[in-house]
């Protein structure tokens, strides 16, 4: 395993991180993935946690303003790195398929998994219930009253 990371430098052009090199290197002691879903799981969670590295350094240079401050990189951009990277796919529709296939479900992901979203519909959840109990309680008190105003 030392002999495939040592085989693959860091070069100032490639910017490559531990975690990189490491994946190299058990892709070529253990091959690509044999199923495509795994593949595919593979590259999404590479995206995911590109992209909140990507925010996370935005943030930071937002706050500490240098000159080597770089945006965060588009899904797009981060997809089709994940298609060449991650899934090893040189030709451009190839690319192009799993660039378009790794947006669909970044997204998909990203909107099922929301926390604001997540939180915004439990509090309105919260309110139709609170309001449903006051309902029956309002209606449950009308109950009372006429029972008692027909005895």
């Amino acid at each position: 395993m030392l002999a495939i990371i040592a085989a693959h430098p860091v070069t100032a052009e490639s910017g490559q991180c531990v975690e990189r090199r490491l994946g190299l290197a058990m892709k070529a002691l253990l091959g690509p993935s044999t199923t495509p879903d795994g593949a595919i799981d593979e590259a999404l969670a590479y995206m995911i946690r590109e992209r909140r590295r990507d925010i996370c350094n935005a943030e930071i240079f937002a706050l500490v303003p240098t000159s080597n401050s770089a945006p965060a990189r588009s899904v797009a951009s981060l997809a089709e790195s994940a298609a060449r990277e991650i899934l090893g796919l040189d030709c451009p529709v190839k690319v192009r398929e799993a660039k378009d296939l790794l947006c669909r479900e970044y997204r998909r992901h990203v909107v099922e998994s929301d926390p604001a979203t997540e939180a915004l519909r439990d509090e309105a959840v919260s309110r139709i219930l609170c309001e449903l109990a006051e309902w029956d309680a309002h209606c449950f008190s009308v109950k009372q009253n006429r029972l008692q105003s027909n005895r």
